[in-house]
């Protein structure tokens, strides 16, 4: 049953606008959708980076809670909106906290919507488990996490994952037995692919400069390896972090090893050949897909279920952790030295990342929107 036009009304919110996937994914998404109709609002508790507001349509509307996050104020001004713009989904971008699930259903307490939370994250790790250094502070945290997703997936009328692969992870996690209310949809492609040009022999680097999560150190510690080796070949590593610096000074007495800070990646993925991406975990893996769309190979370390899902040999290379630089270097060198396999694995993540377009993963939003008000139909 095709949704009527009064129920094609959906809100998204997250904590705060930064420069982010999570952001991007929701600009997309959105801009999709209200592209084909839909009545879409973006909503957040403070704008860290305003700027980065210009990627939402004209046709997307932005609602600025504004901090302290919910507070009594935020809620009843998100509540007036719901009322008055009649909203009939929210889809909880930020999903972990189970205050922020108690938050929207005070927020739309009588009203006839439906709530969906999505995790943007593995379900066993995120980013203050990973930093927890003391074991039991860190079998803590992983409690407390285990808790917040059980009662925000109690609390909402769906509950997404990013990969099937992560289903059993969660059941394991939660100790939710039966979960009828568990979705699957993976994100979209974020980025345009910028016009083809002719590939360079060039390894990339593209996300966040730190070490908990992205472990650049392990793609500085590969180009130690390769650079000798392959001195026609050189390393780019786009982004910015908390650990830039660090990074830097480990790269030093390194050549042909260019650090250019937050760019949009488009024609660094358009140049490049091979992508690396070493991280310890991580939920979806934007990265991967963007350079797929762009002919630019990924090797991946395979510490997260996803990975297995856009990366499966023809189209790119994923190497069982844990990481350890010899079985890194050799594949990817192997692909260095072997231009026509590159050329076959180009083409094939290419056909791979049309799978990930934002008019097809659209489509399966609507879909879920669908089943979610008329679950008989």
């Amino acid at each position: 049953m095709a949704l009527a036009e009064q129920e094609k009304r959906v809100l998204f919110i997250m904590g705060a606008w930064d420069v982010g996937g999570v952001e991007r994914v929701t600009a997309v998404l959105g801009n999709e959708l209200a592209a084909r109709g839909w009545f879409v609002t973006v909503a957040c508790f403070e704008v860290r980076n305003r700027d980065f507001l210009s990627i939402l349509s004209p046709q997307v509307r932005f609602l600025d809670l504004a901090a302290p996050a919910l507070s009594p104020e935020a809620e009843a001004k998100l509540r007036d909106y719901l009322r008055a713009e009649r909203i009939r989904f929210i889809v909880n971008q930020w999903a972990l906290p189970y205050k922020m699930t108690q938050f929207l259903r005070r927020a739309a307490a009588g009203l006839d919507l439906r709530l969906i939370a999505t995790l943007h994250n593995i379900p066993t790790e995120n980013g203050r488990t990973r930093a927890a250094r003391n074991p039991l502070l860190r079998l803590a945290y992983k409690a407390v996490s285990a808790l917040n997703i059980r009662l925000v997936y109690r609390a909402s009328d769906a509950y997404l994952l990013l990969s099937r692969r992560f289903e059993p992870l969660f059941h394991r996690f939660t100790l939710l037995p039966h979960t009828p209310k568990l979705h699957t949809l993976p994100n979209p492609l974020t980025l345009a692919p910028a016009p083809e040009v002719l590939k360079e022999k060039r390894l990339l680097y593209v996300g966040r400069l730190e070490e908990t999560q992205k472990c650049v150190s392990r793609v500085i510690a590969l180009w130690r390896e390769l650079a000798p080796r392959f001195p026609d070949w050189s390393l780019d590593i786009v982004g910015d972090g908390p650990d830039r610096a660090t990074y830097e000074t480990q790269a030093a007495d390194l050549p042909r090893v260019t650090f250019h800070g937050f760019q949009n990646p488009a024609l660094f993925y358009a140049r490049a050949r091979l992508l690396l991406l070493t991280s310890d975990f991580e939920g979806f893996g934007l990265v991967i897909v963007e350079a797929q769309a762009a002919g630019c190979v990924p090797i991946v370390l395979g510490s997260y279920p996803a990975a297995y899902d856009l990366v499966f040999g023809t189209n790119g290379i994923v190497l069982a952790p844990p990481f350890k630089v010899a079985p890194f270097t050799h594949a990817t060198a192997d692909l260095m030295d072997r231009p026509e396999v590159l050329d076959q694995m180009a083409a094939e993540a290419r056909r791979t990342a049309a799978d990930f377009a934002p008019a097809a993963i659209a489509s399966r939003w609507e879909t879920l929107f669908d089943t979610l008000l008329h679950p008989q139909a």
